[in-house]
């Protein structure tokens, strides 16, 4: 599993319903760079432009810090995430017993019950 940064400035602003434009006023930063961050197209941020960004969050009343911008999240691999695709659509839910987001019940899972399934699993039995 590979780890890779994301940029969370577009939920943060529609989170908190400011614009790119008052963000871009209140942190003294063009409007260019605020849009380019906003829409992930950077190879890499400054130091100086986070503390900007945090900066002018928190006078438009966001209790903000570096981490609610960036975050690193844990991207799966190729055979990794072929292997959770099948396996999701084979049990018609999440394979690791967790609830797709936003969902408050339990996935039902389609497929014969796990009873008929252990005599082929665990082999003849003594």
């Amino acid at each position: 599993m590979a780890a890779q940064m994301h940029i969370g400035l577009a939920e943060l602003l529609r989170q908190h319903n400011i614009t790119q434009k008052q963000l871009a006023e209140a942190a003294g930063m063009r409007p260019a760079t605020v849009n380019a961050i906003f829409h992930g197209r950077v190879e890499r941020v400054e130091i100086g432009t986070l503390v900007d960004l945090v900066t002018g969050l928190r006078r438009l009343g966001v209790k903000a810090d570096v981490g609610d911008i960036l975050q690193v999240v844990d991207k799966p691999d190729e055979a990794e995430q072929a292997a959770r695709e099948r396996a999701l659509r084979l049990l018609g839910g999440e394979p690791w017993g967790l609830k797709p987001k936003g969902l408050t019940d339990p996935v039902p899972v389609s497929g014969p019950p796990i009873e008929e399934l252990l005599p082929d699993l665990l082999g003849p039995s003594l």
